[in-house]
């Protein structure tokens, strides 16, 4: 059975979707079978995954729409263990359509049911929003990562996320949890730690991940090669910190 992982991130620059990438990518680097769907329509986890348009033809929009069956968006990456469903810009249109009944936010949740035995991890990347699809992309998960970043995330940011959570949780009838904090361009959980303190944010603290991830010019270097870290630099700062963020989130869900 899958167990499946929202990287959720209130305001742009926080790092989301290259956690998302970089994790997943990382997660098929200890062999675990994964598969990474990107929800937002920016697409970045899938240029960042070196998918191009002309690689695929179907997309998360053409599933939600019902054009193609889940199974069949599902492409290779040029990691053995990892998956994508790539997105596309037409998700705002069927996103529009999709918003119109309330309901529809649990639509993910039913897809992912055809492949929760395929993988171990399902990463769900999700726009900074709290519009349709990134409730669809929460409602779906078993557990939210929530990534935060010096100065970006502001106290507001961490009370949304908190209220968010509780409206699925009572709406959808979901045990949806919290697997902690991950801080981006952070050099120590000392420095995120005292960074809550001064957000007033002390009760925060104890969700705090153990691993945080440097600020390191490889991530921009990958990013412009439109490859996940470990591909462009396995020894990077940045690599290594991410495969212990997926020792550590594996060892913790498990």
């Amino acid at each position: 059975m899958s167990t499946i992982l929202t990287i959720a991130g209130q305001r742009g620059g926080t790092g989301k979707s290259v956690t998302a990438v970089n994790l997943a990518a990382s997660f098929a680097l200890l062999e675990k079978n994964t598969l990474l769907i990107d929800t937002d329509p920016q697409r970045s986890a899938t240029h960042w995954c070196g998918i191009k348009k002309a690689d695929y033809t179907s997309d998360i929009a053409s599933v939600l729409s019902g054009r193609v069956k889940f199974i069949d968006a599902v492409i290779k990456t040029e990691f053995t263990y990892l998956d994508i469903i790539p997105s596309g810009f037409n998700l705002f249109q069927v996103a529009a359509k999709l918003a119109k009944h309330p309901g529809n936010e649990k639509l993910l949740r039913l897809f992912l049911k055809d492949v929760e035995n395929d993988y171990d991890y399902i990463i769900i990347d999700a726009p900074s929003s709290y519009g349709f699809l990134s409730m669809m992309a929460i409602t779906a998960a078993d557990w939210l990562l929530v990534c935060m970043s010096i100065p970006q995330t502001a106290t507001e940011d961490f009370h949304d996320m908190l209220r968010c959570v509780k409206y699925i949780r009572s709406l959808h009838q979901v045990s949806l949890k919290i697997a902690g904090l991950v801080f981006n361009r952070c050099g120590s959980k000392e420095e995120a730690l005292s960074f809550l303190d001064r957000l007033a944010l002390s009760d925060a603290k104890e969700l705090v991940l153990n691993t945080v991830i440097p600020a390191d010019d490889t991530i921009e270097k990958s990013i412009s090669r439109k490859v996940p870290a470990a591909l462009y630099d396995i020894k990077g700062r940045a690599a290594s910190a991410y495969l212990d963020l997926a020792n550590e989130v594996h060892f913790f869900l498990k």
